[in-house]
């Protein structure tokens, strides 16, 4: 680890030495991979601007295309209303015999107006138009070849793009940050057996990534997981209701009036909802018998210190009030003399305030208000779970993807905006990662907490059922649906047989059928009557699906000439292949056929 006397202080460590050192490392990994590639960027430079002024040509014939239709619209228009004029001024002058004014005008002005849109539209605007369709048609067939060049120029460039690049790139950034290039089943099995924990994914969760790392010599796993829950969802109905009612007017006269009233009914029914998490699950032995929950302090991004103080200030006062209630209570909370700190971090339910206090410093207090009270990148977003030598941090920005999403790029063409974006995503990956761990990075005792030696005596799974579930999140998913499915899905996954090279899973698919209902429920109107209002609702039911899905490990090593073909999978966990089998199993013999196909299909030998 680079020595900056900043790794104490995750904020500045960051702002002042990290933030530059990624973006650095991300550019020469950049050109490295192209010097790697021997692409020709100054073909690839010529061919994006053809691809550019073809773009800019092609939007400004569809330009003129739409104003050939309008004009095309509006000359018929104005040939219909001619026509008509002329129809009708010839038949009062010819018909009836009437020569006035209104009729010899009609057919005076309608008969040209109607002959020259007629014309226009026939032999100026058609002509026109289809001048522009045989050139926007060309234009399209000229961006089609010319975007296949610039594709096939960048190919050796996005066939070197993984996730191992971004590993790399963590790994010698010199923080204690550190991600695996593969899920450490060590690290795992030291977190159930050292640490406690259980590794526990309800029903209801399915693991979409999963990678593993070090925070200096402890081990952590990150998890995003799409997770379902119910909730009451609110169905509205509406109806109009009329009425005739009595009154007097001004005059003392009775008079009648229709009076009108939309009534509002709404019903609430059980219905599920789905949404991704991200989790950071690390072990460390300080403090082993502290717990305590934390959540974000409810600064926006664009707080101020007013902003600050003002919350310090209304939680003093209840922090205060809860050190008078424990006195009288006979138990133990003593808050900490940095009103800050207590303010922000905000863990009143901790357990033990010996082990509190030894954790945060003051040193750990100071570094935990600037990662709350931070505005870049993400401001407070992070829950903070303690649970002995457990800790588990959520982080709201990671909750829609935890890995570095090179596989965009195959929808690229210009040599410069793939180097732009690279450099972007790798460089807010990090952020990504970093800021989720920072409130472990702000408690230094975590850094000098070394984990103890561990033997693992345990038989390493070929694949394990985490990968698994992750891998066959990116697979397919229509093919794990049930028929009557009408929501998401979770899966889940069993490992059913354990082969030689590939494994075979059981993923079971769990979703919801629906059922429709119309409920009317009683309003009452301004007349004092009571109406039915129907309101539409859906009954949800749980309805499973089982399928099959056999996957193998392959070791990444490339035959002769790239890879013939790109898939998420292989390339984003660890060189797994994977195929839907559907209800049938898996033997030795289709066991080595499939490893066969895996390795001719991804052109990879093990």
């Amino acid at each position: 680890m680079i020595n900056s006397g900043l790794e104490f202080d995750p904020i500045d460590f960051y702002n002042k030495d990290l933030k530059n050192r990624v973006k650095d490392a991300s550019t020469k990994l950049f050109e490295d991979l192209t010097s790697t590639s021997k692409v020709d960027t100054s073909l690839n430079k010529k061919l994006a601007n053809e691809i550019y002024s073809l773009q800019k040509k092609i939007e400004e014939s569809e330009k003129s295309k739409t104003i050939y239709t309008v004009l095309k619209v509006l000359l018929w228009i104005a040939f219909a209303i001619g026509f008509i004029f002329a129809l009708i001024g010839a038949y009062n002058m010819f018909g009836n015999g009437d020569y006035s004014t209104f009729s010899i005008v009609s057919l005076a002005v309608g008969a040209p107006v109607a002959i020259i849109a007629l014309l226009v539209v026939l032999f100026v605007v058609n002509k026109k138009s289809k001048e522009n369709d045989k050139k926007l048609q060309k234009l399209n067939a000229k961006l089609s070849e010319t975007k296949k060049k610039a594709f096939m120029n960048l190919a050796p460039l996005l066939d070197l793009f993984n996730f191992k690049q971004f590993v790399d790139l963590v790994n010698n950034l010199g923080s204690v940050l550190t991600v695996d290039a593969e899920l450490d089943q060590y690290k795992l099995f030291k977190l159930r057996k050292v640490y406690g924990e259980p590794f526990i994914f309800e029903d209801s969760e399915s693991i979409v990534d999963i990678y593993s790392g070090n925070i200096d010599k402890n081990p952590y796993v990150r998890v995003l997981v799409n997770r379902q829950d119910m909730y009451d969802k609110v169905y509205t109905g509406s109806r109009t209701v009329t009425w005739t009612e009595t009154y007097t007017d001004s005059k003392g006269r009775l008079q009648t009036r229709t009076e009108s009233q939309t009534l509002i009914a709404n019903y609430s029914a059980p219905a599920p909802s789905y949404a991704t998490s991200s989790y950071i699950i690390y072990g460390n032995g300080a403090a082993p018998k502290l717990t305590f929950t934390r959540s974000p302090s409810g600064l926006s991004l664009d707080h101020d210190e007013k902003d600050v103080e003002k919350l310090v200030e209304k939680r003093t006062k209840k922090i205060e009030d809860l050190q008078d209630k424990a006195i009288k209570e006979g138990k133990t909370f003593t808050p900490l003399a940095n009103n800050e700190f207590e303010s922000l971090f905000y863990a009143l339910d901790r357990n033990n305030e010996t082990e509190y206090r030894l954790l945060f410093t003051p040193l750990a207090q100071q570094n935990m208000v600037e990662v709350i009270t931070a505005k870049e990148p993400y401001g407070d977003d992070f829950y903070f779970l303690k649970k002995y030598k457990m800790n588990y941090i959520f982080s709201n920005h990671a909750a829609h993807s935890i890995r570095f999403p090179y596989q965009t790029f195959y929808t690229y063409f210009d040599y410069e905006k793939i180097k732009e974006d690279f450099i972007n995503y790798m460089c807010n990956e990090y952020a990504s990662l970093y800021f989720a761990a920072a409130p472990l990075l702000a408690v230094p005792l975590y850094q000098m907490d070394e984990a103890p030696l561990f033997e693992d005596k345990s038989e390493k799974d070929l694949i394990t059922e985490f990968e698994a579930e992750a891998f066959v999140n990116h697979m397919n998913l229509d093919q794990f649906r049930n028929e009557e499915a009408v929501t998401d899905q979770i899966l889940k996954v069993k490992k059913t047989i354990d082969g030689d090279e590939a494994n075979l899973y059981q993923v079971t698919s769990h979703s919801f059928g629906s059922i429709r209902h119309v409920i009317n429920i009683p309003c009452t109107a301004r007349n004092g009557r009571v109406y039915d209002v129907p309101v539409v609702w859906y009954e949800y039911y749980p309805v499973e699906k089982a399928s099959n899905v056999a996957i193998c490990k392959i070791k990444e090593e490339k035959k002769e000439g790239k890879k013939s073909s790109f898939n998420y999978n292989i390339d984003r966990y660890n060189n797994f292949g994977g195929t839907f089998l559907g209800n049938d199993g898996l033997d030795k013999t289709n066991e080595d056929a499939f490893v066969s196909k895996i390795q001719n299909t991804y052109n990879l030998i093990k």
